[in-house]
């Protein structure tokens, strides 16, 4: 094994629903509606009855989010 790569991996888990508003702060339906748009990241079936998302992914959708909220906070000083 590459000695440099340990440090390439990426350490990431699957995140419940409850926990997936806590990070993103928006609702059930508004996280449904935007992934089939396409905007959101997908659930992924871990179960018949059970959803997850990868925290990685809500994590760089939050960091998205703040980008453009950033932009249009600027325009309104502006």
């Amino acid at each position: 094994m590459d000695v440099y790569a340990a440090n390439d991996l990426v350490f990431d888990r699957l995140v419940k629903e409850k926990e997936r508003q806590q990070i993103t702060t928006i609702s059930k339906a508004q996280a449904f509606q935007l992934e089939r748009q396409g905007r959101f990241p997908r659930r992924r079936r871990v179960s018949n009855r059970s959803v997850a998302w990868l925290l990685s992914e809500l994590l760089d959708w939050v960091k998205s989010r703040e980008v453009v909220f950033s932009s249009a906070q600027e325009d309104k000083q502006q």
